[in-house]
């Protein structure tokens, strides 16, 4: 990998980091496809923190605001 490409993949875990940080997730399991891990492909693992995103949002909205 060029420095470029570890830049990015770097980068790529780190959004995936802060995805899972502020997400409810408690753990998660991916397969790869196509020969090569998504560990080590950028949009794979920003493809994984939009997941955890979207998921979360979806989530929150169909929780609605608590009854008293």
């Amino acid at each position: 990998m060029t420095p470029e490409q570890v830049a990015d993949l770097k980068a790529a875990w780190a959004e995936l980091a802060e995805a899972a940080k502020e997400s409810a997730a408690t753990g998660f399991h991916a397969c790869s496809r196509g020969g090569k891990p998504w560990q080590e492909d950028p949009a794979a693992v920003r493809t994984v923190a939009a997941l955890l995103r979207r998921v979360d949002a979806e989530d929150a909205a169909t929780e609605g605001p608590t009854a008293k």
